[in-house]
């Protein structure tokens, strides 16, 4: 799509959703401040607010502390909606106990790094990798006096198993990621995407970040086609289909670019203020 015929798209569009990994984070996981001036000039002009991302939800409240309050938080992959104004859950949907459960023998059967997420604990196998990232992000909370995330390690069958909203699977041998995503396919009701290189979300059938912009979109009474949505993964192309301009990075993946209106520059080079100057101009002036 041109750039004139997205300034023109931009006078309509009525909330802009932020995928966070890749997209509204740096590789340092901070947000510019060029991003946020230019976020802040779009809540100005009365445009909501939302971050889309395949973490959990508590693990996203620094990011919205950091945007001065997000307007909406969705969460694992589209699995949750929170209305930060309001303080209450549109959509919350968990995977089904059974399917939970078979899942997660069959990681521990085959030594997976495989982290069980809920509002509550996230659990993690032992020596797992990705507990980093929540080492990381529980220091950030600290600094800013937020919540941290409380972290369990488990290596059998944890006893809830009725609360886990995403499974988070860390796999460098491609060949184990594949066969665990035909057991999933074959033995379970679930289904998976992927939000990074070697990393697996497996969460409930028809989740996505794209239906969940439309559930919002419809919570607000607005039309689709009022929605601007950035992203750099395959788990944003849902977005961008339903989106009235869908906007990638310059790193963003192949398909992601391939499914977008435009492509800004990369998440390290203020491509976020780039595209909100260059695209809202007229806007917020």
């Amino acid at each position: 799509m041109k750039l004139d015929d997205l300034k023109a798209k931009s006078h309509q569009i009525r909330l802009v959703a932020f995928d966070l990994d890749g997209t509204l984070l740096k590789s340092d996981h901070t947000i510019s401040k060029l991003s946020l001036l230019a976020i802040q000039k779009l809540r100005e002009k009365g445009i909501k607010i939302a971050i889309a991302s395949g973490r959990i939800f508590t693990m996203l409240e620094t990011y919205s502390h950091t945007l001065g309050g997000a307007d909406f938080v969705i969460s694992v992959n589209g699995g949750a909606i929170d209305d930060l104004n309001k303080g209450v859950s549109v959509e919350r949907q968990y995977l089904p106990a059974e399917d939970a459960k078979h899942v997660i023998e069959y990681c521990l059967d085959q030594h997976l790094d495989c982290c069980l997420l809920t509002r509550g604990p996230s659990y993690f196998v032992k020596d797992s990798l990705r507990v980093q990232r929540f080492e990381m992000y529980n220091a950030i909370a600290e600094r800013s006096g937020l919540k941290k995330i409380e972290i369990k390690y488990y290596d059998h069958m944890i006893e809830d198993v009725n609360h886990i909203e995403k499974i988070l699977v860390q796999e460098m041998n491609v060949s184990k990621t594949h066969k665990m995503m035909k057991f999933v396919d074959q033995q379970t009701a679930l289904t998976y995407t992927t939000s990074d290189k070697n990393l697996l979300d497996v969460s409930a059938k028809g989740i996505s970040k794209g239906d969940a912009l439309v559930k919002i979109a419809s919570y607000m009474g607005i039309s689709q086609d009022q929605i601007c949505a950035f992203g750099d993964y395959d788990n944003d192309i849902s977005m961008f289909e339903v989106a009235g301009i869908a906007i990638a990075m310059g790193n963003a993946s192949k398909r992601a670019l391939e499914a977008a209106h435009y492509v800004t520059e990369s998440n390290d080079d203020e491509g976020i203020a780039i595209a909100i100057k260059e695209i809202f101009s007229e806007v917020i002036r």
